[in-house]
């Protein structure tokens, strides 16, 4: 990375205690459409809604695969508590069949848009179903047409482990930053968060960096975004504790931003190490899912 360009920084005083927070990376913010896509693309049902009756009644069309594929689900559920993550393709069943395992599985609290990581590449989107731990995801190619549908059983998608993993810088050349004028902190979280991307390891905690109300200037921020940048990936967790992911440039360092019910930050925070509490399944959902599956398998047998 050269130098960066410093032009174009406003000026504005400190954030402290008595002024509500904004976000520290809030340049890195965008239009979430993207994000809440993949409901729409996937067929998937509103989010925290079930199936319609009538959908129920299309089952017959499709019975044997759809409860098939929902058998498969279960059995992976039950992988998922041991650790085994699992992924089958969908592209063998019918518009009809996936419609009626979409509106099986529901639509739950988390989506994400990966964008294209390669030429000849599409935007993936992935959706998490009513069963946490349950991911419906489709990968479109370079001309926007679907490409490919699969459903998988981990504790976040393997796309987005793999972005993680793959798109990323491992280093940023800190001695190369020049900040700007009126940057009070900037530098010293730049250099916390480049030691801290540096030393983690699969095994240890997140650490988290809450800016909530910590003092940063306009100008901190602009550098900080600036800096850190990112990757096209970008997640959305509804519900409650709704909260905004994205992963930056550097690698182990996720923005994460939560948000109460009008969309305003009330917890603004980067972490550097895995994929982000407020997007993984634990063990304990895993456990859930599968019971809430059994439940869903026998209404759409019965």
């Amino acid at each position: 990375m050269s130098e960066l360009d410093n032009t174009g920084l406003t000026e504005r005083p400190p954030m402290w205690d008595d002024e509500a927070p904004e976000g520290v990376l809030n340049p890195l913010e965008g239009d979430d459409a993207a994000v809440r896509e993949p409901l729409s693309l996937l067929g998937m049902p509103e989010v925290g809604k079930k199936a319609k009756s009538r959908d129920l009644n299309r089952l017959s069309e499709a019975s044997v695969p759809v409860l098939e594929m929902l058998s498969r689900i279960s059995d992976a559920l039950e992988g998922a508590r041991e650790g085994r993550a699992w992924r089958r393709r969908l592209d063998h069943l019918s518009k009809l069949e996936r419609t009626v395992l979409n509106d099986a599985l529901g639509a739950g609290e988390v989506s994400m848009a990966l964008s294209p990581g390669a030429p000849g590449e599409g935007v993936v989107q992935i959706a998490e179903t009513v069963l946490p731990g349950v991911w419906l995801g489709i990968a479109e190619d370079a001309n926007g047409a679907p490409a490919a549908h699969w459903v998988e059983v981990a504790d976040a998608p393997r796309a987005l482990r793999e972005a993680a993993a793959l798109r990323p810088r491992a280093d940023i050349p800190f001695d190369a930053l020049t900040p700007p004028r009126d940057a009070m902190n900037v530098m010293g979280v730049l250099a916390e968060i480049r030691a801290r991307s540096a030393a983690w390891r699969p095994d240890e905690r997140n650490h988290v960096l809450n800016f909530t109300l910590f003092p940063m200037t306009e100008a901190d921020s602009a550098f900080l975004a600036k800096v850190l940048g990112e990757v096209g990936v970008r997640v959305s967790s509804g519900g409650y504790g709704a909260a905004r992911v994205i992963m930056t440039a550097l690698r182990n360092v996720w923005a994460v931003q939560y948000l109460n019910g009008l969309g305003a930050v009330i917890l603004d925070t980067i972490e550097v190490g895995d994929v982000p509490a407020s997007v993984l399944a634990s063990v304990q959902d895993f456990e859930d899912s599968a019971a809430r599956l059994a439940e869903i398998r026998e209404a759409y047998a019965s």
